[in-house]
């Protein structure tokens, strides 16, 4: 089957332009091409026939909101800095912001963006990611070493703790939202969190030979059965494949390339962003869920972000 995959990118050394997008079909990336121009959209979403992004611009930082065509029909910005992540959940776009220690909630008005409010947890933080459970907006802060609970109304409703120099990264819920899967970027571990009462099931190394504390564990996906957890390691150029049942770390594999900062999975095949040799690559994955051969790479530079968008643009 054919589908659309965008990248977003880092444009600082001005390799690259913006968001690009990529043909995928039968495991293979193919036709490169500028999808829309921005500066610095580092993390990308798509949701329904909109696909959002962080951006810079002369006025400051924020977000770009884009039709399928890659068409800019809104910029809004709010911070001095730009933020790490973005996602689009219930109609408005939740942002979280590394370097400032805060995430934001702006809100979708046909084609206007509008900031609703933003939520100071810490200068230097290291908030990462915005999960949602039931009710409850969870923001894991890296720094901290804490997730922070935030209810529908954004006031602060406690917190998921850590050890010093676990530094939570991303997470993943499983589908009926029992389980919290998360990974820290410092201690290179995996957490099964219960999302009961946010206590910590299990936790394991994701790295071979048990290692911890080799830092920069990126991020974590489930597969579609909920059977294999994968996880990739930028510094060590890495992916693993984690069995959660006998909490087992079945395989590492190499990314392809260099610095593995998001991966996605998309029908039987992993498809890898590798921020420094300016690529994505494309495994098959095998019946038991390791990764297998690799289908192909396609340069993309700077590619730090994929996104399914099946529209074609």
């Amino acid at each position: 089957m054919r589908h659309r995959v965008l990248a977003g990118t880092y444009t600082t050394d001005h390799t690259s332009r913006g968001i690009y997008s990529l043909q995928y079909e039968d495991g293979k990336v193919s036709d490169t091409h500028l999808f829309a121009e921005i500066d610095s959209p580092k993390y990308i979403c798509a949701e329904g026939n909109l696909v959002a992004s962080i951006a810079s611009a002369e006025q400051g930082a924020g977000v770009a909101l884009f039709d399928l065509n890659g068409k800019l029909l809104d910029q809004l910005s709010y911070e001095e800095r730009t933020s790490c992540y973005i996602t689009i959940h219930e109609g408005r776009i939740y942002t979280a912001n590394y370097h400032l220690g805060q995430f934001s909630v702006i809100g979708i008005d046909g084609d206007h963006l509008k900031l609703i409010n933003t939520i100071q947890i810490r200068e230097g933080a290291g908030c990462h990611q915005v999960l949602f459970h039931k009710d409850q907006i969870l923001i894991p802060c890296l720094f901290l070493d804490r997730v922070m609970i935030f209810n529908a109304d954004l006031k602060y409703a406690g917190a998921i703790r850590f050890p010093a120099g676990t530094g939570p990264r991303h997470g993943v819920f499983t589908k009926d939202g029992s389980c919290l899967y998360l990974v820290s970027e410092l201690s290179n571990e995996l957490f099964a969190i219960d999302s009961e009462d946010y206590s910590c099931a299990w936790r394991m190394s994701v790295l071979p030979d048990g290692k911890k504390h080799l830092r920069d564990t990126a991020a974590v996906r489930l597969s579609e059965k909920e059977d294999r957890i994968y996880v990739s390691t930028r510094t060590q150029d890495i992916l693993s494949v984690i069995d959660p049942a006998q909490q087992k770390l079945m395989q590492t594999h190499y990314c392809g390339g260099r610095h593995p900062r998001d991966f996605i999975l998309l029908e039987d095949h992993l498809l890898v962003a590798n921020r420094y040799s300016n690529s994505v690559v494309s495994f098959a994955l095998n019946e038991d869920g390791t990764i297998g051969k690799e289908e192909n790479l396609i340069e993309v530079p700077q590619a730090v972000s994929l996104a399914v968008s099946d529209q074609e643009d």
